[in-house]
């Protein structure tokens, strides 16, 4: 009963953690949004007021930087901060299966990370070689996760630059999407949708591996589900 608990409650941890990334990141899409709005009306308030054109080309430049912190700025900050934050408990989420599954299935070592390898690689590969986890089903999934945390690393380590050696990679990987894109600096850019495009590939990755690990038997016949 006690491992079977402890996996519902892996499962259920999971679930909430991405469900409470969706709703903070649907609300500060909108909060930024809302103030836009806000500013615009403003704007437009003082203008009607204003009948000189030398004088209405002045209160548009006073507000510019405001639009331009709004548009540009705000967002990048926010949707960085929200991006990496998913990265995290992409990690933190991964690492507590591979602790949670290791008293469950009563696996004879525990997950210790080693080499240079990324820790969330280490510890799928924990987790496929102590369990039958069938690769297939997560390849697409665990590639865009791939992708997504060689981003992750870009925007913490080099404010958004990746690396020359994964600049090719990151660049073909960012064409297609409309949410990301490498700007004249070759910094990446957090498109409107861009949080959202990667919580929903942490959220199917966790869903593909959590029916994988369903699967898998506990001991002395202790079946269970997991999802």
């Amino acid at each position: 009963m006690k491992y079977r608990m402890e996996l519902h409650l892996f499962t259920s941890r999971v679930t909430h953690d991405i469900e409470d990334m969706r709703e903070v990141v649907d609300l500060a899409e909108r909060y930024l949004m809302s103030e836009a709005r806000r500013l615009e009306s403003r704007v437009a308030k003082e203008l009607k007021e204003i009948s000189g054109e030398e004088e209405r080309e002045y209160a548009i430049g006073w507000y510019a930087d405001d639009f331009v912190r709004l548009d540009k700025v705000y967002p990048q900050i926010q949707r960085r901060a929200l991006f990496t934050t998913l990265m995290c408990m992409l990690e933190a989420d991964l690492l507590l299966g591979c602790q949670v599954c290791c008293r469950a299935f009563e696996i004879p070592q525990e997950f210790k990370s080693k080499g240079k390898d990324r820790l969330i690689t280490q510890a799928l590969e924990y987790l496929q070689k102590h369990l039958t986890i069938r690769y297939r089903f997560l390849q697409y999934d665990w590639e865009l996760v791939q992708n997504l945390w060689s981003i992750r690393n870009a925007l913490i380590h080099n404010d958004g630059k990746p690396k020359a050696s994964n600049l090719k990679s990151i660049t073909e990987f960012c064409a297609p999407i409309p949410t990301l894109e490498l700007d004249r600096h070759k910094r990446i850019i957090l498109k409107e949708g861009s949080v959202q495009m990667a919580l929903h590939a942490v959220d199917s990755f966790f869903r593909c591996l959590i029916t994988e690990i369903n699967k898998n038997k506990l001991p002395n016949k202790r079946d269970v589900s997991v999802y």
